[in-house]
């Protein structure tokens, strides 16, 4: 997993390459959108003659902020601004992309809990998470992201409230709820 920080930006619909040549595992983006507009986030496959989709897209609302996963296998990340609502407007200025170093990552340890999406770093040793979602009341959404996940392994049930999984790091987690706890031995 890098450590350099790296940063985009801009005020139209783009697509930029967040990996290296010979870079692999997962990569954490924190994304900012646009006061006025929504952003499409998703992560793309690129060769000399081919651009594919896949992993996981999500959407920025307004002046937003989450944090994305660019899934093992995936090299660069298209961003979509679009008009929100009856506005004849894409919103106010630029949205910005930032690839987080490791040290910016929250490390799994202990009791945790958090809103909406949130991404978590999982260290080299296996762990044994039990997760309640929305205080009890409605299902969340966890994908762990590792080296040999590809797009990512969901751990989803519309009907649980509460998990428990085991994860063997190093990785990084994505939760996705309104609330979420996390309690990690």
């Amino acid at each position: 997993m890098k450590s350099q920080v790296q940063r985009w930006s801009s005020w139209r619909s783009r697509e930029f390459v967040v990996r290296e040549t010979g870079e692999t595992g997962p990569i954490v983006l924190a994304v900012r959108g646009v006061f006025g507009a929504a952003i499409d986030i998703s992560a793309r496959r690129r060769t000399d003659t081919t651009v594919e989709g896949g992993g996981i897209c999500a959407t920025v609302w307004g002046a937003g902020r989450r944090r994305y996963v660019v899934p093992s296998g995936f090299d660069s990340v298209d961003v979509f601004r679009r008009h929100t609502g009856s506005s004849s407007t894409s919103g106010f200025g630029p949205w910005k992309v930032t690839r987080l170093a490791d040290d910016g990552i929250e490390n799994v340890a202990g009791r945790m809990s958090g809103r909406g999406p949130w991404v978590l770093r999982v260290g080299d040793s296996r762990k044994e998470l039990r997760i309640t979602w929305n205080d009890g009341k409605s299902p969340g959404t966890l994908i762990f992201f590792g080296p040999g996940c590809g797009d990512g392994k969901e751990f989803r049930n519309d009907n649980r409230t509460r998990e428990t999984i085991s994860v063997t790091g190093p990785g990084y987690l994505l939760l996705d709820a309104d609330r979420w706890t996390l309690d990690a031995d």
